[in-house]
C-alpha cells in the first residue's frame, strides 16, 4: 500500500469533510433558531481510509498499489455564507440552511500518468448549485481548460439522530460527466495506443453513489465516525485500458473531528 498526497485523495477527503458538515448540522439542530447559531465555525479533523485502486499502470505517486491507504488531515472554516474546506470554496448567494443557491470552486479530476501517454491532471472546476432540504444539485465546468469537462451531481442526504450521542448520515446520489471529461481521464488517443493498450474513446457517463456513516457525538465539540462509501463504475470506465476493469470503487473510512 502507498501513502498519497491530498490532491490524490479528493474522493475520500470530500466524504470526510461532508461528515464535518453533518457534525455542524447535528449541533445546529440542538441549538435553536437560525439567528442563534454562530455565524462562523472552525473544524479540525483527522481520518484514515482504505480504497481499492481502479487504475492500472499509474505512475503518479506510486499508483500501482491494489489498495490505497490514505492518511488525511482535515480543515473546514465557515464564516457567514462562505465556507472553505476539502469540498472547495462555497459561497451561499440566497436562501437559508434548508433552501439555498450557491457558487462553488473546487479541484476535480483523477490524475493518471502512464508511459507513452500525456499526463492527465486535475483542474479547478467552477459552478453553481442549489440545496433544497435534503437534496443538493451542483453543476460545474473545468476552469483550467485541461479536459473541458462538465460535472453534474445530485445527492440526497439524510441525518438520523439515534438518541443524544449516536447519529447516522446516509446518502445516495448520481454523478454525471460529459464526453470531454470521459475522454480526458479514461480515453486513449491514437498516438497513445500500443500493442497492449488499444485506442479508446468513451462516451459521457453517470455513476451511482451511496454512503453510510454512523457517528458518535462524544461531546458538543468532538465527534467520531466510521463508515463506507461505494461508487458503481459504468462501462465507460470499466472498459478503459487505463483501469483494472473493476465495477465498484469502495472506501472504508474512520476519523474524528473537533469543532471549535
Amino acid at each position: 500500500m502507498t501513502l498519497k498526497n491530498l490532491s490524490k485523495t479528493l474522493f475520500i477527503t470530500i466524504l470526510l469533510t461532508s461528515f464535518i458538515g453533518v457534525q455542524n448540522s447535528f449541533s445546529e439542530e440542538k441549538s435553536g433558531p437560525m439567528d442563534e447559531i454562530k455565524s462562523w465555525h472552525l473544524s479540525l479533523g483527522y481520518g484514515i481510509a482504505l480504497k481499492n485502486n481502479i487504475r492500472k499502470d499509474n505512475n503518479y505517486s506510486g499508483g500501482h498499489a491494489d489498495v490505497i491507504f490514505n492518511s488525511i488531515p482535515l480543515l473546514q472554516i465557515a464564516w457567514g455564507p462562505i465556507s472553505i474546506g476539502a469540498q472547495g470554496l462555497s459561497v451561499n448567494l440566497i436562501g437559508n440552511r434548508e433552501v439555498a443557491g450557491y457558487l462553488n470552486l473546487n479541484r476535480v479530476g483523477d490524475r493518471y500518468y502512464a508511459t507513452g501517454m500525456e499526463d492527465r491532471k486535475d483542474s479547478w472546476y467552477f459552478g453553481a448549485g442549489m440545496k433544497i432540504y435534503k437534496f443538493n444539485f451542483l453543476i460545474s465546468k473545468d476552469n483550467d481548460g485541461r479536459s473541458h469537462g462538465v460535472k453534474a451531481t445530485l445527492h440526497y442526504t439524510a441525518i438520523y439522530p439515534l438518541g443524544e450521542k449516536i447519529f447516522t448520515r446516509s446518502s445516495v446520489g448520481l454523478e454525471c460527466y460529459n464526453k470531454s471529461f470521459a475522454e480526458y481521464y479514461y480515453g486513449v488517443r491514437s498516438n497513445e495506443a500500443t500493442t497492449s493498450r488499444h485506442e479508446y474513446h468513451p462516451n459521457a457517463y453517470c455513476l451511482p453513489t451511496a454512503s453510510f456513516f454512523p457517528g458518535y457525538k462524544y461531546n458538543k465539540n468532538v465527534n467520531f465516525l466510521i463508515g463506507t462509501s461505494v461508487k458503481g463504475l459504468t462501462e465507460a470506465i470499466h472498459n478503459s485500458p487505463t483501469t483494472d476493469r473493476s465495477w465498484l470503487e469502495v472506501a472504508l473510512i474512520t476519523g474524528a473531528t473537533w469543532k471549535f
